[in-house]
Parts: structure tokens; C-alpha cells; sequence
């Protein structure tokens, strides 16, 4: 497991590692990222925030914890739960089951965008 390396912020290490990797994964196999991950899924009750909000309220189990502003754009950000936006709490970080987070992204097959969730037929 990775830790943030001495001396670095969280968003100095993210953009280290965007330059070096291409990629953010050892941020994704961090401790810090593990607790905040952790913590967020637990007080969400491991409960999708999306399926949680459609009508009627479907309950899925949340494996996955969804960066609002993206860890490229706003690495600062990585491990904020949520933050104030004209003077309201806005969740930055938001659970989500498998297929809500592959939707977010236009993942999902049919969507046009990225590759398909799912295998075609």
C-alpha cells in the first residue's frame, strides 16, 4: 500500500504521479486514500446515492466512491468528502454501485461514450 510521500501534498503527489504514470492509480492504492474511502462508504450505509435518489428510491450496495471534480483536474481535492458551493455543503466524494459510476463516465453500453460496460451480444 502507498502513502503520500513526505513533504508532498496530496494534490503535489497526484500531479507527480499524472506526469510520471499518466496515471493516478498508486494514489488509488494509498492509505489515505483507503480511509477516506472507507468512511464515506460507512456513512453512506454501502447504499448508491444514485439509485438512492431516483423515484421510486432503488437500494444498491456502493463499492465504489465517485470523484465529483476529477482527481486530473482538481488533485487538491482528492480527498475532500465535500466542500461549500454558494454557501451550501456540496458532496465531492459520492457512492456509488458499479452501474452508476460506468453511467457517470458513459460507460455504460449504448451511451456513445467509452467503451461499453458490458460485453456486446
Amino acid at each position: 500500500m502507498y502513502r503520500i510521500p513526505p513533504g508532498l501534498t496530496v494534490g503535489d503527489w497526484i500531479r507527480q504521479l499524472f506526469r510520471e504514470h499518466g496515471n493516478a492509480r498508486n494514489f488509488y492504492r494509498s492509505r489515505e486514500w483507503a480511509a477516506v474511502r472507507d468512511k464515506v462508504l460507512r456513512d453512506a450505509h454501502w447504499e448508491c446515492a444514485d439509485c438512492k435518489a431516483q423515484s421510486p428510491a432503488k437500494y444498491s450496495r456502493a463499492t465504489i466512491v465517485h470523484h465529483e471534480r476529477y482527481v486530473r483536474l482538481y488533485p487538491d481535492e482528492a480527498l475532500t468528502i465535500s466542500r461549500i458551493v454558494d454557501g451550501r455543503e456540496v458532496q465531492q466524494l459520492v457512492p456509488l454501485c458499479f452501474e452508476c459510476h460506468e453511467r457517470r463516465h458513459g460507460r455504460l453500453h449504448g451511451q456513445g461514450h467509452g467503451e461499453s460496460a458490458a460485453p456486446p451480444l
